[in-house]
């Protein structure tokens, strides 16, 4: 199926828009059993690390995760796993589950 030079302008001006509104992460770090993220508006999430993938999971219990905020403030880069996730759905996944993976 080919992508119409339409389809490829309306998906830009829809990322560009959402970049415009979705608050950015300015910072990350592991507490105890929290990977706590800062945003550009002032919002916090503490998301369980429980919650992360298995990789992360373990590797956070060892001690051994360093966290980066690549993307524009929209991803996670854990260097030490060579393992990323993207921040708007780890949102969406802590607080609504099961119910943000069927969105």
């Amino acid at each position: 199926m080919a992508i119409s030079d339409e389809s490829i302008k309306l998906a830009l001006e829809r990322g560009r828009y959402l970049d415009a509104i979705q608050p950015r992460a300015i910072s990350a770090r592991f507490v105890n059993d929290r990977l706590i993220l800062e945003f550009d508006n002032g919002a916090e999430v503490a998301v369980p690390v429980a919650l992360l993938p298995p990789v992360v999971r373990q590797a956070q219990a060892q001690g051994f995760v360093s966290v980066q905020i690549e993307g524009t403030g929209h991803d996670l880069y854990m260097p030490d796993l060579d393992e990323g996730l993207y921040i708007p759905d780890l949102c969406a996944r802590a607080t609504f589950g099961e119910l943000a993976v069927a969105a």
